[in-house]
């Protein structure tokens, strides 16, 4: 609308649009302005919404995952008995050096290309959708099952307590370095996007790997940490655990994937 007397639909409607030629009364009530009277910008900023809402999406299933599986690996620990497979400083520094910079980088994930095809969402849709629950509750679920079975058979050989949770941190951060490219599509898999497209989050793949690396070879840093150094062998097993981890995600997607489109 654009004069006085479309004040009252404006309100009313779901999203008001006011022409810039129109009346101060209109663009005041109205949600969207047009500031130069075309209606594609009208196409442009639903793109643009659903663009950033998918991003949030994406980065709100990164971050809670991660957290989910800590909670639960910390609790299986405490009931079982057992000291905990991993410190709260090396937690810390997973969800602060390892985990910040890529769902800072999630954020500005392209736009993508079908979009504009998706059916549109009512008012009641829910922010965390019902498939995000799924990928979270079996991404932590399946990191926790590896990582458990990993923490045991490692605590039955007797090894020092220090070495087993510089491995279980290396798995942790491995995981959550390599999931985050699941995470650019949660309605693709990662065989059907491009895994480059987004350099921030190329740039925190590497910085996280690099700070991961220092945290276990840096001597001050695995005084703070209590970390040990490891060697090829061990690092062999931490990426066998984070490619075995990311297929497994990458299946449940896939799952989720096949039954929407039937």
């Amino acid at each position: 609308g654009d004069g006085i007397n479309d004040a009252p639909a404006l309100k009313k409607a779901d999203i008001g649009v006011a022409l810039g030629s129109g009346t101060e009364v209109a663009k005041e009530t109205s949600d969207l302005i047009l500031l130069n009277d075309s209606f594609s910008i009208i196409v442009a900023a639903v793109e643009e919404g659903r663009a950033i809402l998918d991003n949030i999406r994406k980065v709100i299933t990164y971050l809670i995952s991660d957290s989910f599986t800590e909670v639960i690996l910390i609790s299986t620990s405490i009931i079982a008995g057992l000291p905990l497979p991993i410190t709260a400083v090396q937690i810390l520094w997973i969800n602060l050096i390892e985990d910040g910079l890529p769902d800072i980088a999630l954020a500005f994930e392209p736009k993508e290309k079908d979009l504009m095809k998706q059916k549109p969402n009512g008012h009641n849709v829910s922010l965390l959708t019902s498939e995000m629950k799924t990928i979270i509750f079996i991404i932590g679920l399946i990191t926790d099952l590896i990582l458990l079975g990993l923490f045991f058979w490692l605590w039955n050989q007797n090894h020092n307590i220090n070495y087993i949770r510089t491995i279980i941190f290396a798995c942790l951060t491995i995981d959550s370095i390599f999931y985050v490219f699941s995470c650019k599509s949660l309605r693709k898999n990662l065989w059907h996007i491009n895994p480059f497209s987004n350099k921030y989050l190329l740039g925190a793949f590497v910085v996280g790997f690099l700070m991961l690396v220092l945290a276990i070879y840096i001597p001050g840093l695995q005084t703070l940490l209590k970390t040990t150094p490891l060697n090829f062998n061990d690092w062999l097993i931490i990426l066998g655990i984070g490619i075995i981890n990311l297929v497994l995600i990458e299946a449940t997607k896939w799952y989720f994937i096949t039954r929407h489109k039937t």
